[in-house]
């Protein structure tokens, strides 16, 4: 009689499926109360640990995948209000620009007044987010530009989704593993 092969999660799977897409040692991250994530109804996390790994793959850095919810797949950060303020109107500006209160950030009312005040900042976000859209239609995949705020400073990434049934995420994944990819390049070129 055959033996039976245990069966893989699908965090595992997806684990291994994004290693070999990156060529990047991902681990699956233990929940627990003690390793609380401050995203609600996480199912499992993946995250890629090693530094050299992390040089090579800053495209994806973490997947995650809700309760009833698709995959998501994120970047590192191609940048945050503090640099590209200080890049565009120097260190003066940078450093005011921590007084800001960004947790309104996604608030139409802050959004004119900040691109008003810094217009640079505007357009090079409006960049990132037209790469996005863009290389969402080029994969056929679901592709967003993520800003993350509070007091003194915005961050961005770009995240991918992975919707459907098991079996069809685990197709889908290495098509918004290679958009994550491409889009990050792009937009961290200039």
């Amino acid at each position: 009689m055959k033996a039976k092969t245990p069966k893989i999660s699908e965090a595992e799977q997806v684990r291994e499926l994004v290693s070999k897409e990156t060529g990047a040692r991902f681990e699956v991250i233990k929940l627990s109360e003690e390793n609380p994530l401050p995203i609600k109804d996480l199912e499992w996390f993946i995250r890629c640990r090693n530094l050299e790994d992390i040089k090579k793959t800053p495209y994806l850095n973490t997947i995650w995948k809700l309760k009833k919810g698709p995959i998501w797949l994120e970047s590192l950060a191609i940048g945050d209000t503090f640099d590209w303020i200080e890049f565009a109107y120097g260190q003066e500006a940078a450093g005011e620009s921590l007084d800001l209160n960004y947790s309104d950030f996604q608030e139409k009312v802050f959004r004119e007044g900040f691109n008003s005040r810094y217009p640079l900042v505007d357009q090079r976000i409006r960049t990132a987010q037209f790469v996005a859209e863009q290389t969402s239609k080029k994969y056929k995949t679901p592709l967003e530009l993520r800003s993350s705020g509070s007091k003194g400073i915005v961050v961005f990434t770009f995240a991918a989704t992975v919707a459907g049934e098991h079996p069809a995420r685990l197709k889908k994944t290495p098509v918004a593993v290679a958009a994550l990819r491409e889009a990050y390049q792009q937009a961290t070129q200039s």
